[in-house]
């Protein structure tokens, strides 16, 4: 098998990048206060648990994990100026205050997590790389996978997929005529870049014990299922209708079902994996987003953004869905528009990022452009 190595930069971390804060307690961010004092500091430090907790954080956030316990955020900022840095905020999952600020050279859009090297991986979606971060000695080192566009700029990086098994990093390309690359993080090398994928292949998740990526994309496919080894598409998964995009998808428990989010029909479909077969389609509600299953709870998660070129004014929501019968079991209605998902670690406790809208007429929108994280707690 043929492999070429990809443009790998190690650095220290800049000067200001792990902002460590005495015991732990808030930094001072943008909209965060510091540490508290004076009457009632002492209950603010132990709050009554809530079923819903908001907290405005930054501008531009976008993707959230949980590692290590806490929640991390990345937040590009309110400027879509690719030489510009960002931020990755990590959060108490508790009370959401802020722990560390990680001031990042690029724009972190995507995030992943590797728990065997306790390193956290941030998709630089505009300058077409990735940024891996060793959140224990504070280094960053760059992978650069978006060749450089004949009109300016880099192709774009999206998702971002981890085999920690085997040490391997999927990333897509959601572009008209989108990639896929594979990379072999241990020796920093290029195993394959797929290309041929159609339409917009943007979310993915991986089957480590199959050893099978798929791929949620538009066009005529909603899916494409991947061959990681030989770096070869086995498969595509159809769907009836009008042409979907399959934004984000996730896979059940045993890997037996995939999840998909489509955002031109609000709903969220479900496939059988051995077959491509739908088994059930539900409405979430305009632009579904992101997707998550909790085998704990049995129960699967929607974000949807509830505005569209069509309807600029909407705000979106969180559907929860049982995963047994595909009944609409809640709705969290979270003004503007619910991105991305993460689960806690037992699986009892949800959290969002909830983007604002751009447009100055819509009720939701704020002038400093501080958007929000949310935590719900699923046992009310």
């Amino acid at each position: 098998m043929q492999t070429r190595s990809i443009p790998f930069h190690r650095r220290p971390a800049r000067l200001g990048m792990l902002v460590l804060c005495a015991a732990l307690a808030a930094c001072a961010a943008p909209g965060v206060q510091s540490g508290k004092s004076g009457p009632g500091a002492e209950a603010a430090q132990t709050p009554a648990r809530q079923a819903v907790l908001r907290r405005d954080l930054a501008p531009g956030l976008y993707e959230l994990v949980v590692a290590g316990g806490d929640v991390f955020v990345a937040s590009a900022g309110a400027s879509f100026k690719a030489d510009e840095g960002g931020a990755i905020y990590r959060l108490d999952p508790d009370t959401l205050e802020t722990k560390v600020v990680i001031q990042t050279e690029r724009k972190p859009y995507g995030l992943a997590y590797d728990a065997r090297t306790d390193t956290l991986y941030a998709g630089n979606t505009l300058n077409g790389s990735v940024q891996a971060i060793d959140l224990k000695a504070g280094k960053a080192a760059n992978y650069r996978l978006g060749q450089a566009k004949a009109k300016g700029g880099f192709e774009h990086v999206r998702q971002i997929v981890l085999d920690e098994a085997r040490g391997r990093m999927f990333v897509t390309n959601p572009d008209t005529a989108g990639k896929v690359w594979i990379v072999d993080l241990k020796r920093g090398a290029l195993l394959h870049t797929l290309s041929g994928l159609r339409k917009w292949p943007a979310g993915a998740a991986y089957d480590p014990a199959a050893n099978r990526l798929y791929v949620g994309q538009g066009g005529d496919y909603g899916v494409s299922v991947i061959d990681p080894d030989g770096g070869k598409i086995l498969r595509r998964f159809a769907l009836d209708g009008a042409e979907p995009f399959l934004v984000n998808v996730a896979l059940d428990g045993t890997g037996a079902r995939l999840f998909g989010a489509d955002a031109n029909s609000g709903r969220l479909v479900v496939f059988d994996t051995a077959t491509g077969r739908v088994l059930a389609a539900v409405p979430v509600g305009e632009s579904a987003l992101d997707v998550l299953y909790n085998p704990v709870r049995d129960e699967i998660y929607v974000s949807n953004r509830g505005a569209s070129r069509a309807h600029p004014m909407g705000t979106g929501a969180i559907t929860v869905i049982d995963g047994t019968t595909y009944a609409v079991k809640a709705r969290h209605d979270l003004p503007a528009h619910p991105n991305s998902l993460a689960l806690s670690a037992d699986g009892q406790v949800l959290f969002a990022t909830i983007k604002g809208p751009h447009d100055d007429k819509h009720p939701a929108h704020r002038a400093d452009g501080l958007e929000s994280v949310v935590r719900i707690d699923l046992r009310g």
